[in-house]
């Protein structure tokens, strides 16, 4: 793979919590120092990631889910959405995906995952649960970049499947 084929993007609110999530998830890729990974840490996803995506190979996005939905971390397949309405204010993996392809005409083989999330308190620590969660997902972006997932987190993937 070509240096920067693989975007890993992290957001959320970092002042919230357990939103913070992806973005600390996305810290840990970077720390790995894959020569093929470009990663971003952001408080939301924005539009100006298109060329970045259109340009990628793969890309993963990182971020929270309420723990009330369900308790595990979720990993999706993603392709760009179809659908250019909704709010204008906000931005989805799949929208941005969406952009892409629109402004450049392509975009990446994409996946996202999201880690439970249960305390979103302004200026609360990481939660037990969501620090479990962060494991569990980078066990999952692990091979998503080619890297053997016992390298890079401990084993602790109850109802966990890697893609």
């Amino acid at each position: 793979m070509r240096s920067d084929s693989i975007l890993v993007i992290g957001y959320g609110n970092d002042l919230r919590g357990d939103d913070a999530a992806g973005r600390v998830a996305a810290g840990r890729v970077a720390a790995w120092g894959h020569p093929a990974v470009r990663v971003f840490t952001l408080h939301q996803l924005t539009p100006e990631l298109a060329a970045p995506l259109s340009a990628a190979e793969r890309a993963i996005f990182l971020d929270a889910h309420p723990a009330a939905e369900d308790p595990a971390v979720r990993v999706r397949r993603l392709h760009p959405t179809a659908d250019d309405t909704g709010p204008a204010h906000t931005v989805e993996p799949d929208r941005v995906l969406r952009l892409a392809v629109t402004a450049f005409g392509r975009a990446p083989d994409a996946w996202w995952i999201t880690i439970p999330a249960a305390n979103f308190g302004f200026g609360a620590p990481i939660s037990p649960l969501t620090k479990g969660g962060i494991a569990d997902a980078l066990m999952l972006v692990a091979p998503l970049i080619d890297l053997p997932p016992v390298a890079v987190a401990p084993a602790r993937c109850e109802g966990v499947t890697a893609p």
